[in-house]
Parts: structure tokens; C-alpha cells; sequence
């Protein structure tokens, strides 16, 4: 009887455990998108974009974010490929107002 119990409470706190541990794995990666759609946004506020290049924009940064996560000790390596991914996008216009930003706007998604 006694064991019958402990395995419950067992089961119980396992599946607390799960709920929470889940929980927060999925509001980690929300925030993380939510950084990424709010680079994208103001870059396209500000040098405006087109709906193409935003799209490109944002697949450009989700990749960064999973290279990350892989191999941490590469992060310079990735960012600066990301910029000069972004930076290809852009046409001369754009360019100029980026170099504006760039500093700022990549110290909000890292």
C-alpha cells in the first residue's frame, strides 16, 4: 500500500518536473523569436525593407540563433557572417542607413 503511494508522488513530481522544465524551454525560444521579428521590424522601419528582404532577414537570424546554441565558442564568427549576409540584401540606399544603425540594432538580438 505504502509503495503503491510513493510510486503515485513519484509520478506526481515527475510530471511536475516535465511540465515546468517544458515550460520554460518554450518560453525561451518565444523570446527568442520575439527578438528576432523585433530586429527584423526595425529594420524595416528604419531602412526599409522590402517584405522579401525581411523575410531573408529573419531566416538569416534564426539560423545565427541555432549556430549559436551548437557551437557557443564560434558566436563572433556567426555574427559577423549574419551581418554580412544582411548586409548583402540591402542595396546602396539601404546600406547607408544601415551602417547608421548596425551597432545598435545587433546589440539588442545578442
Amino acid at each position: 500500500m505504502n509503495n503503491l503511494r510513493f510510486n503515485k508522488y513519484g509520478i506526481i513530481i515527475f510530471l511536475l518536473i516535465l511540465f515546468v522544465t517544458t515550460n520554460v524551454f518554450s518560453k525561451s525560444l518565444l523570446q527568442e523569436d520575439k527578438k528576432i521579428n523585433e530586429f527584423a521590424s526595425t529594420l524595416k522601419q528604419k531602412v526599409l525593407l522590402n517584405n522579401n528582404q525581411e523575410a531573408a532577414i529573419i531566416g538569416i537570424l534564426s539560423e545565427l540563433q541555432k549556430n549559436i546554441s551548437s557551437t557557443p565558442e564560434n558566436k563572433s564568427d556567426f555574427v559577423k557572417d549574419a551581418q554580412s549576409k544582411v548586409e548583402k540584401l540591402l542595396d546602396n540606399k539601404q546600406k547607408m542607413k544601415y551602417d547608421i544603425i548596425k551597432n545598435d540594432i545587433w546589440k539588442k538580438i545578442l
